[in-house]
């Protein structure tokens, strides 16, 4: 039958997409996002994704930073403007509630690339992940890729090993209508994603130091 009617989009989970949020940007244009009030040094803004939120942004300097109802600092980092879009790049961190840095790492043109590192609450270092950038026939764009580590609470090693970027498939279940009956009928759609895969030796420790297991990918 010809003529499907695409209905709804259901995007299985992707490394890619998950790299590409790491840090949200709360911030779409000055046209979409309220202005609040604005000085010499700055313009806030609400938020495009919580509206109780608030983006303060200094244009001179191409700095962001996205406040809490409360004054407090939920993200920062820095962007430049690309025609009227607006893209991360430089380094970002993301905060707790207690102030203490969550998460930071830098972004390329809205791409996360080089070393990322994740805290806990208490300033602990919680986990080390590379991102690398790689040229396809669409342009640029990056996964995890390079050396991979965890820790436990208690600063000791927990995992270690090695992302490559790798071409694999991925399956997308859409859900589309025939228009001779009416009905809905589910499709998968193939295609090619560009994600992080786990290679080489992994390895995992107990948190007395002690090798639990090993495994070589």
């Amino acid at each position: 039958m010809k003529g499907w009617l695409l209905c709804v989009v259901f995007i299985m989970g992707s490394s890619m997409v998950f790299a590409q949020s790491l840090i949200p940007f709360e911030f779409t244009s000055e046209e979409e996002n309220r202005l609040i009030k604005e000085n010499d040094s700055f313009k806030v803004y609400v938020s495009s994704g919580d509206t109780s939120n608030a983006v303060c942004i200094s244009e001179e300097y191409s700095l962001y930073r996205l406040l809490s109802k409360s004054g407090r600092t939920i993200a920062a980092g820095g962007f430049i403007m690309e025609s009227d879009k607006f893209l991360q790049d430089g380094k970002w961190t993301t905060f707790y509630e207690n102030g203490r840095i969550k998460l930071t790492g830098y972004f390329q043109r809205n791409i996360p690339i080089g070393t990322w590192q994740e805290f806990n609450k208490n300033g602990g270092l919680k986990t080390v992940s590379n991102y690398g950038l790689f040229v396809q026939s669409t342009g640029v764009a990056s996964c995890l890729s390079g050396t991979y580590q965890e820790y436990y609470n208690s600063g000791k090693l927990k995992v270690n090993g090695f992302y490559a970027g790798s071409l694999v498939t991925v399956h997308d279940t859409v859900t589309v209508t025939d228009p001779v009956t009416g009905q809905d009928v589910i499709k998968v759609i193939n295609r090619k994603e560009l994600t992080g895969v786990k290679t080489g030796r992994w390895e995992y420790f107990e948190e007395n130091g002690d090798l639990e297991k090993k495994e070589e990918l």
